[in-house]
C-alpha cells in the first residue's frame, strides 16, 4: 500500500490530481494566513511603531509570495483532476477571468481517470 501524499505534495507539487474539497481547503489555508498576516501589521501598537509595521509587512510579503506559489501549484492538479493541462491555472491571474476560472475549480467534481492519475488527491501512478 502506498503511502498518503505529503503535504510538500499538497501545496508545492504540479503531479497528479486533486479534487475540490481538498483544493478549497488549501485555498482558505492561504487566504487565511494572508488575512492573519494583514491582521498582525495592523494590530495594537504596531501602528505607532515603525519597526513592527516594517516586520508585519515583510512577513504579509513572504506569505503572500509563498501562498501564490502554493495556490498555483494546487490550481495546476485540480486541472489535472478535471482532465485539462496545467496551463490553464494561469487563467487566475487574468482579472476579468480569474472569478469564473475559480469558481469552475470549486464547483466542477472531478473527472473520470485521465493521463494524470487514475485517482483524485494522489501523485501521479499512485493509487488509494
Amino acid at each position: 500500500m502506498d503511502p498518503e501524499p505529503s503535504r510538500t505534495w499538497f501545496f508545492f507539487s504540479p503531479s497528479g490530481r486533486l479534487s475540490r474539497g481538498p483544493y478549497a481547503l488549501g485555498i482558505l489555508f492561504w487566504f487565511s494566513l494572508q488575512f492573519a498576516a494583514i491582521g498582525q501589521m495592523f494590530a495594537g501598537d504596531r501602528l505607532q511603531s515603525d519597526g513592527l509595521l516594517v516586520l508585519g509587512f515583510l512577513a504579509l510579503i513572504a506569505v503572500a509570495l509563498v501562498g501564490v506559489v502554493s495556490m498555483v501549484m494546487l490550481t495546476i492538479k485540480r486541472a489535472h483532476d478535471l482532465g485539462h493541462p496545467g496551463l490553464l491555472a494561469f487563467m487566475l491571474f487574468v482579472p476579468v477571468i480569474s472569478f469564473f476560472a475559480l469558481l469552475y475549480f470549486l464547483l466542477f467534481p472531478s473527472g473520470p481517470p485521465n493521463q494524470y492519475g487514475d485517482h483524485p488527491n494522489r501523485v501521479r501512478g499512485q493509487r488509494p
